[in-house]
């Protein structure tokens, strides 16, 4: 049933605002510690199956390996 009162409204809708605000702080903050613990794991050569880091300014901006080039590749 659509919400007749404004104000209402107003006030359910900026109360879902702020909501959604807080949910995505904290999904941020979330993702920035997983990131931080993923890069130390990766700098531990002792943790298995974590990929040193790669050098950044070697091929900065190149499409990992095996990624399309976008460069008419199906030319035939």
């Amino acid at each position: 049933m659509a919400e007749t009162d404004p104000e209402g409204l107003a006030d359910r809708l900026e109360h879902e605002a702020d909501d959604l605000e807080h949910r995505s702080e904290a999904l941020g903050r979330q993702t920035k510690d997983v990131s931080q613990e993923w890069e130390r794991k990766r700098s531990d050569p002792a943790v298995p199956g974590a990929p040193p880091p790669e050098e950044e300014d070697e091929d900065e901006g190149a499409p990992p390996t095996g990624a399309p080039s976008g460069k008419g590749d199906d030319e035939g």
